[in-house]
């Protein structure tokens, strides 16, 4: 299966192309690593990816869902964890995954499991 598919991905900024149509399939087990030097586009293509970010043009899907008519499906079926740290020092490590899980609408039946 097919994990993750990007057709022409795209996005501007004004004159600025910081994504330039690329294409890439991920089969599912696959290990996949984006590498290059800062400015080259890789948040953007994650952002865009993940559904935060919407594309100039070009089409991306994630497990089967489309990154722009599916956000919601595609939000649901990834995790991502992000560069910078996102957790409050003074939190325990189950309260910083509860206050996340609320701030992204995390069913409540989902975070007490």
């Amino acid at each position: 299966m097919e994990t993750i598919i990007t057709k022409n991905l795209t996005k501007k900024y004004g004159g600025l192309i910081a994504v330039n149509g690329i294409n890439l399939t991920v089969n599912e087990g696959e290990i996949f690593g984006l590498l290059g030097p800062n400015g080259a586009g890789k948040t953007t293509t994650l952002m865009m990816l993940s559904s935060l970010l919407k594309p100039t043009s070009g089409t991306a899907s994630i497990n089967g869902f489309d990154v722009l008519t599916q956000a919601a499906r595609v939000r649901e079926s990834i995790g991502m964890v992000f560069q910078d740290p996102s957790s409050d020092p003074v939190l325990t490590a189950y309260e910083n995954l509860k206050l996340h899980a609320l701030l992204y609408d995390v069913p409540m039946n989902a975070i007490y499991l």
